[in-house]
């Protein structure tokens, strides 16, 4: 069934040129999604208009207002001033009467709290904080406004009949679970295969993928000259390669198979990608940890000064911002 555009405005502070920026966007991409996403600089920009009046249209005329918290948002809010709290002062009454009108974004670093005007104080906002979780973040901003569910909730079940337990019943093998020993740091004693390790490496293989796939995703959603390709070559290899302007720059090979009498997963990145898999600037091999777990370990890149065990996430930051960023002009 076709869901009906909602409209909403954005209200939010002019902390800098980047964040405005970041919420132009923002609201381009509510628009992309068929809602009717408004902002001030949208309007002024094409025609004389009374700001004062545009506030007063846009608060009782749209489905939705969204308010993008910050400090400084907070602190123009709290002192009255501006445009931000011109629109506090407008506001007042529409939140008593319907707070369901009024969504609230946090973009702000450090002490949440600051970020919140006097009276918003214990209002929840959508932490877009983090701009990893951007996708994930404008997401449930995107439930919210439709007013679909972000997660399915089950129906209550029919009470089971329970009954006291006999305590008489229990065996010398029960007492085990009233005492804590997790303080010992209890090792497992499982016996790591060779088929455990392969099917860790490439389990870590398909995450990193997905890793890659999330961040190119989350650039390109925030800036339009940024576009990637992801080429599939088999179950166990991709390319991604990165356009600028619709220009080339780099391309990222990864796959997993053989080198040096082990499996491990490869990673070549720079300007000609061919099908040679004899060359590679990095290699994940796996070890096994003090608590006798598999993890991922990286033969020739430092994370923070050593060569700690890490995760795929680690990797493809620190590929990213040693190998690939450099590229991004």
């Amino acid at each position: 069934m076709h869901q009906p555009n909602k409209s909403a405005f954005i209200s939010y502070s002019w902390d800098s040129d980047i964040h405005q920026e970041w919420v132009i966007n923002l609201v381009n991409n509510l628009r992309r999604e068929g809602v009717a996403a408004k902002l001030d600089v949208f309007e002024t920009q094409t025609s004389t208009v009374n700001l004062n009046t545009m506030m007063i249209k846009n608060m009782r005329e749209n489905d939705y207002i969204i308010i993008v918290l910050t400090e400084k948002y907070a602190e123009r809010a709290d002192n009255l001033q501006g445009g931000v709290g011109y629109e506090t002062m407008l506001s007042l009454q529409s939140l008593k009467n319907n707070p369901n009108k009024f969504i609230f974004l946090l973009k702000h670093s450090g002490n949440f709290e600051k970020a919140f005007p006097f009276h918003l104080n214990g209002y929840y906002a959508i932490d877009f904080s983090i701009d990893e979780n951007y996708n994930e973040k404008f997401e449930e901003l995107l439930h919210r406004i439709q007013q679909i569910p972000l997660y399915e909730m089950d129906p209550i079940g029919t009470p089971r009949a329970l009954k006291p337990k006999n305590r008489k019943a229990n065996t010398d093998n029960t007492k085990n679970d009233i005492y804590d020993f997790s303080d010992l740091n209890l090792k497992t004693l499982k016996q790591i295969t060779d088929r455990d390790i392969d099917v860790f490496l490439k389990t870590s293989f398909k995450q990193i993928i997905d890793v890659f796939d999330s961040l190119f995703t989350q650039i390109q959603a925030t800036n339009n000259d940024f576009q990637f390709d992801k080429d599939e070559i088999s179950n166990f290899k991709t390319i991604f390669s990165i356009y600028i302007k619709g220009q080339y720059v780099i391309g990222i090979k990864i796959w997993y198979a053989g080198a040096f009498g082990r499996n491990t997963i490869n990673f070549f990145y720079g300007r000609h990608i061919d099908s040679n898999d004899n060359t590679m600037n990095e290699i994940l091999t796996n070890e096994i940890d003090e608590e006798n777990q598999l993890k991922l370990k990286m033969t020739t890149m430092h994370l923070a000064g050593n060569n700690d065990l890490v995760t795929p996430q680690d990797i493809v930051k620190e590929i990213w911002r040693t190998n690939i960023s450099n590229y991004i002009k």
